[in-house]
């Protein structure tokens, strides 16, 4: 498949290939040869696709974008703005192609009803005890799954938000234009724009939440913003808590609407 008009930016070695075990994990080993090479890696399969909590994740064939970015990155202080930046742009190559989202802290791309439409994975290169870049991955739900499907019924597809289906090459298009630009704009003018642009994408602000954490306890309040850091500030009974990590699950959303 010719990908050659997906470039952009510091984006132009761009693969697609018809199947692999995880675009992340493809790009890590990749970046060992050429820490300095920006690179962008998609497939139709993944066939050992993970999540948060390394849980499996699965899709069937071409019914999504599975698509990882590796990003050159020595600042381990601003590391975590490169899912970030993803995130944002996300969002937006989902506007260009006709479709309204959100973010769900810290890392899906939902709608305002809740149902989920992909998710974002990061890890960090390092070269030796150096940070050296960034590989950040998208998968997002395109076409799969359909209407109807079993058990199915907390995820949604673009498809399913309008009435004509959604080109996922368009789609990868948009995504890594806007990734380059939301990139570009934090090297060139800091991180403060980036974050507005954030905060006004996120769904999970204002909204009624429960932080499920790893060791199985969790903590139910009003999300009331996302810090510089990307921590989320949460409301507990009046008094304000700052949550790094945890699965977010909203209980009431708040008041944004899909358009």
């Amino acid at each position: 498949m010719d990908v050659a008009g997906l470039a952009a930016g510091r984006f132009f070695d761009v693969v697609w290939v018809p199947e692999t075990g995880s675009t992340n994990d493809d790009l890590t080993r990749q970046a060992q040869s050429d820490f300095g090479q920006p690179r962008v890696r998609f497939t139709d399969l993944q066939t050992a696709g993970r999540g948060r909590r390394d849980r499996r994740w699965d899709m069937e064939p071409g019914g999504g974008l599975l698509i990882s970015f590796y990003v050159p990155w020595t600042s381990t202080s601003t590391a975590h703005l490169v899912p970030t930046a993803l995130g944002v742009a996300a969002v937006d190559a989902s506007t260009a192609v006709g479709r309204r989202v959100g973010l769900k802290w810290p890392n899906d791309l939902v709608v305002s009803s809740g149902q989920k439409l992909g998710g974002m994975l990061g890890n960090t290169v390092l070269d030796g005890s150096e940070l050296a870049g960034v590989v950040v991955g998208l998968g997002c739900n395109v076409s799969w799954p359909p209407l109807g499907q079993d058990g199915l019924d907390a995820a949604t597809s673009l498809d399913r938000l309008g009435d004509e289906p959604v080109d996922r090459w368009k789609l990868a298009q948009a995504l890594i234009a806007r990734f380059d630009s939301e990139l570009t704009s934090i090297e060139s003018s800091g991180p403060n724009a980036l974050h507005q642009r954030y905060r006004e994408r996120c769904l999970t602000i204002g909204s009624a939440v429960r932080i499920e954490n790893s060791d199985g306890s969790f903590t139910a309040g009003i999300a009331t913003d996302i810090d510089p850091s990307g921590a989320l500030l949460l409301d507990v009974e009046g008094v304000q808590r700052r949550i790094d990590v945890g699965d977010v699950v909203h209980l009431r959303p708040a008041s944004h609407g899909d358009g």
